[in-house]
């Protein structure tokens, strides 16, 4: 019955005494299970740390539990898990940047929350893969950019460039040719007693990530988009400064990816636009209904013969009243759902889409909290199984028609799943979730609080194991039946 331990050990409502009990009981995965809770007190990670498992007083640290008087002093690593899990003083900050392990060293420099000072002393370090994390970190401060974009290594000034302090001029000189004077040292011979003849792959590194920064001034960018690496391009693509010309040449670009960033690019020309939505690959089309600037009636064009993905669309968002409710009026299913998608609605077109005979509308509109609960039986019971999951996605889905959702015979997996979790599904529908082929439906219902007490307990003497420990992480169970449970699972 170990599965039962562990069931135990995520559920919310356990009690302090069964919380000791199970740390008692020595087994790692419980102990690391129930260190893992997010809810510890302090007394219960004390009782965790005293097991004197160092792994699991480790992982405390880690997640910042345990304060710094008092981690164990024999603990092993326990400078730079205090580091990790912030609860390390400014001194020891200082004592871990010096360690003479520079995995250690690199883990320091890579801390987001670690001190200004100690991020500066770490740039001037042997290890250039410290210095280069050190560059990147969001604490160094920034008037050490421009000393540090000149460095020997190409990984130092490339870190440079991808630092999101880096201000446009250095930007744009990295971009250029990478920096002055010309590099002596790259990731490939810095360790090594003689440099590479040529560091061209290492200069080049550092163009893209300089062409990939938001803040690099467009002029350049075109000159290097004939590298040919689609990552950078993308950005560059993405960005809403770049000259008509540039825009045009990346339109015709080869790879799908890069036009349907352009696609999605609001300062796309609405000529282009209109090229661009009768582009040969469909993730290039669906780019264009996702632009913010898209004109509603290449929009309604677009979205009439591709399958958009259930999210609000920005053109839709930002539409005014007379354009919502001309969407919503459309001959186009298509359109009409994309109104249903809207983050926010007017309550009589919610009303409106509800009556919609289209399944794509309905699946939309039948989640909306908006939606008056006594419209959904009567949705379920139009459009059939194919808008259950929807139904009971609403948050105010009575349980009359989650009964008789779970009860139909073409109920569809993902619907029993949403049914399961609802909040008024009652203990006769979870009954029939438990009876599913499902098994995320079934240990759904297990955990569900209106399960009878002997359902719980048959479902956890069940042969379905996870079943079992899906049941034991129930709130319900009385602590009495924890502690029998436990006692049972020990003496096996």
């Amino acid at each position: 019955m170990r599965d039962v331990l562990l069931g135990l050990a995520e559920n919310p409502a356990l009690p302090a005494g069964v919380f000791s009990r199970l740390v008692a009981s020595g087994d790692e995965d419980v102990l690391f299970t129930l260190a893992d809770r997010g809810r510890l007190t302090p007394s219960q990670a004390r009782e965790l740390v005293a097991v004197g498992n160092p792994s699991l007083t480790g992982f405390l640290i880690r997640c910042g539990l345990v304060a710094w008087p008092e981690i164990p002093q024999e603990q092993p690593g326990r400078l730079l898990d205090a580091v990790r899990g912030g609860v390390a003083p400014a001194d020891v900050w200082r004592e871990v940047a010096a360690d003479p392990d520079s995995e250690t060293r690199r883990e320091v420099a890579y801390a987001d929350d670690a001190p200004a000072e100690v991020i500066a002393f770490l740039v001037s370090d042997s290890d250039v893969w410290v210095v280069a994390n050190a560059v990147e970190n969001p604490s160094l401060p920034p008037d050490l950019l421009p000393g540090l974009a000149r460095h020997p290594n190409t990984v130092v000034r490339q870190a440079v460039a991808e630092n999101e302090n880096t201000p446009p001029a250095l930007l744009a000189a990295l971009l250029a040719d990478g920096g002055g004077p010309a590099p002596t040292r790259c990731g490939a011979c810095w360790r090594r007693e003689t440099a590479c003849a040529d560091h061209s792959p290492g200069i080049l590194r550092i163009r893209l990530a300089a062409a990939r920064h938001p803040a690099v001034p467009p002029e350049g960018l075109a000159a290097l988009l004939a590298a040919g690496e689609d990552r950078t391009t993308e950005a560059v693509a993405a960005r809403t400064d770049l000259p008509a010309d540039l825009l045009k040449r990346l339109a015709h670009h080869p790879s799908c990816d890069v036009r349907a960033v352009i696609a999605a690019n609001s300062a796309v020309p609405e000529a282009l636009l209109r090229t661009l939505a009768a582009d040969r690959a469909s993730e290039v089309r669906l780019a264009v209904a996702e632009n913010a600037a898209v004109p509603l009636d290449l929009l309604t064009r677009v979205v009439a013969n591709e399958r958009m993905p259930g999210e609000p669309v920005p053109r839709v968002e930002s539409a005014t009243e007379l354009e919502l409710r001309t969407l919503a009026a459309s001959r186009g299913a298509q359109a009409r759902a994309l109104v249903a998608d809207r983050t926010r609605l007017p309550r009589d077109l919610t009303e409106q889409l509800a009556t919609d005979p289209d399944i794509a509308v309905a699946q939309r509109i039948a989640a909306r909290s908006e939606l008056d609960p006594e419209r959904l039986a009567g949705l379920s019971e139009r459009h059939g199984p194919p808008v259950f999951a929807a139904v009971a996605r609403h948050p105010g889905c009575p349980a009359d028609p989650l009964q008789r959702m779970a009860a139909h015979p073409a109920v569809t997996k993902r619907a029993m799943r949403e049914i399961a979790n609802h909040p008024a599904a009652q203990a006769d529908t979870l009954q029939l979730c438990l009876a599913s082929q499902d098994p995320q439906t079934r240990h759904r219902a297990a955990a569900r609080t209106v399960l009878p007490l002997p359902v719980l307990e048959s479902l956890i003497d069940a042969p379905d194991r996870p079943l079992a420990q899906a049941a034991a992480t129930n709130p319900a169970l009385p602590e009495q039946v924890m502690e029998r449970l436990i006692t049972q699972a020990l003496t096996e």
